[in-house]
């Protein structure tokens, strides 16, 4: 087996002769570890029971590759923040952090058709797939066991998919999340180090927790920022918060000046492969800001970014908008078609193919999944793949120009216990919010009564308006997209549609969405079709 291992922005790769880890992680008293004290603390595993063991316990953000006489440990942690990559040849396993070496050094051109179109429809590919024919990725809470360049044993450590809800009060479930967030928090804080704190402030409450979070435990060395559009709604929020909380706030205008020109940068184009990685979309809308506020020296060189990627979908965001009342078993597979594949334009047999594979990773993920509530095992799918994939793929941002991320939503303990949380609760986010709102926001003056979040009635309106979305004529579909433009993306994607064009390549357009336009000319970007 061969290992080579090359990306090192942001974290870096600490090894020993036989451990390599990238990341962090904490263990059941809650010490923190990283660099070489996670290498001693990984150098106790002695045999792959032992290496199980430790994934049943630990909780953070990492991937580690541990050899034992030639038996090889893998795994990654649930977000999938350092994704690896490997393939087979003439029997031999290479396995890398980077997909390009392993395309380069194993010669391997041919793309995955089922892939291109799981990545223009999904914004990124499922499974263990990626865009290049043989290479495949280790998944969000995977791992492998291989001895002898011979796969001995993988399968998912952890899983968000229940058989029961927990039964407790909403009272006491309340508390439960309370004290559950200031673990989780008070964990996170603890493995700063005092160094500069940089946080992606919208009008959200995700973001804004974190924000109080550092404030209750008075952490100072905190910069908050917002970007986007002068109009957009969220300033006036981000920066009133900021304001009361104390905080350095920075807004960044996406213009011209900022955005211009990116089809003949290649930073940029250096920084869509990093992003991408051969399996997913990359997500451009934060780059623009976190490449301003380092050049422009507005953060330290050792900050850390703290993003509320998917704060959102503990609270019940799916049960808000896609999840429906009473969802079967039988139906989980539909779901995910209708919901997940939408920004490309399906035949039917493509259709049959897509369901055949979301049917397998769901065995591959657990074989018994039609004993387990239905809509945790549609939550547990979208977790390992549009949120690992897609979300918290754009960590690229900061890991990119040299950052590390912490993600607190994403804190093992927080995940045990949401996934728990009953449904009736989860709708309308009532749980999650009223912790937010009762516990942190009132309490630190950050909770404005304008603030109003979506009804019932209002996600029934967007659904059946989605529904009919692709039927509108171009001119409403460019109006409606302009009007919900906050960061600016139109100007943006509007170079990428011109590159297309320059060098022939045809676009297909179904929503005259962003997404879509972004997803080929990634792919067109990978055939090396954009001259």
């Amino acid at each position: 087996m061969e290992i080579s291992l090359k990306i090192n922005k942001g974290f870096k790769w600490f090894s020993t002769e036989t451990i390599f880890l990238k990341g962090y992680f904490y263990d059941q008293k809650n010490n923190f570890y990283e660099k070489e004290n996670a290498l001693n603390y990984l150098s106790k595993i002695k045999n792959k029971e032992d290496f199980l063991n430790l994934l049943d316990v630990i909780n953070g953000v990492f991937s580690v590759i541990i050899n034992i006489k030639n038996t090889y440990l893998i795994a990654s942690d649930c977000s999938r923040a350092f994704p690896l990559f490997y393939s087979l040849k003439n029997k031999k396993i290479y396995l890398s952090d980077d997909i390009t070496y392993l395309k380069n050094t194993l010669n391997i051109q041919r793309f995955n058709p089922l892939s291109e179109i799981e990545i223009k429809a999904s914004n990124h590919t499922h499974g263990k797939k990626t865009l290049l024919e043989s290479i495949f990725q280790v998944q969000s809470n995977e791992f492998i066991i291989i001895e002898n360049n011979t796969t001995i044993q993988n399968n998912f450590y952890e899983s968000y998919a229940i058989k029961e809800e927990n039964s407790a009060p909403y009272i006491k479930l309340k508390k439960e999340v309370f004290i559950t967030f200031e673990s989780s928090f008070k964990r996170m804080i603890n493995s700063l180090n005092n160094k500069m704190v940089v946080i992606p402030l919208s009008g959200g409450f995700d973001s804004r927790l974190i924000a109080v979070l550092l404030k209750k435990y008075n952490y100072k060395n905190v910069v908050c920022y917002t970007y986007g559009n002068l109009n957009s709604l969220e300033i006036k929020v981000s920066k009133k918060v900021a304001k009361q909380l104390g905080f350095k706030w920075f807004f960044i205008e996406y213009n011209s000046e900022l955005t211009g020109n990116i089809h003949k940068d290649k930073i940029f184009k250096e920084f869509a492969h990093f992003a991408g990685k051969f399996c997913s979309t990359p997500n451009l809308q934060e780059y623009f800001a976190v490449k301003h506020l380092k050049e422009n020296n507005l953060i330290h060189k050792e900050s850390i970014f703290i993003p509320g990627y998917a704060g959102d979908l503990l609270g019940g965001s799916q049960f808000l908008k896609i999840i429906p009342k009473n969802l079967k078993t039988e139906e989980i597979i539909d779901l995910i078609i209708e919901n997940k594949f939408y920004n490309y334009k399906i035949t039917i047999k493509e259709k049959e193919l897509l369901k055949n594979e979301i049917e397998n990773n769901l065995k591959n993920s657990d074989i018994n999944y039609h004993h387990k509530l239905p809509s945790s095992v549609f939550e547990n799918y979208d977790i390992a793949e549009k949120i690992a994939k897609y979300i918290f793929n754009s960590i690229s941002f900061y890991n990119f120009f040299g950052y590390e991320h912490r993600v607190p939503f994403w804190d093992r303990e927080l995940l045990n216990l949401f996934k728990k949380i009953p449904v009736k609760f989860k709708l309308n986010k009532v749980l999650f919010n009223e912790v937010l709102i009762e516990e942190y926001f009132k309490k630190f003056d950050v909770y404005f009564n304008q603030e109003l979040q979506p009804t019932s009635n209002k996600i029934a309106i967007q659904k059946i308006k989605n529904k009919v979305k692709p039927f509108f004529p171009i001119f409403i579909k460019q109006k409606v997209l302009r009007k919900n433009d906050w960061n600016n993306y139109e100007p943006i994607t509007n170079q990428l549609l011109l590159e297309m064009k320059q060098n022939g390549l045809k676009v297909h357009r179904k929503f005259n969405d962003y997404n879509e336009i972004i997803a080929q000319w990634y792919i067109y970007l990978c055939q090396n079709k954009l001259k």
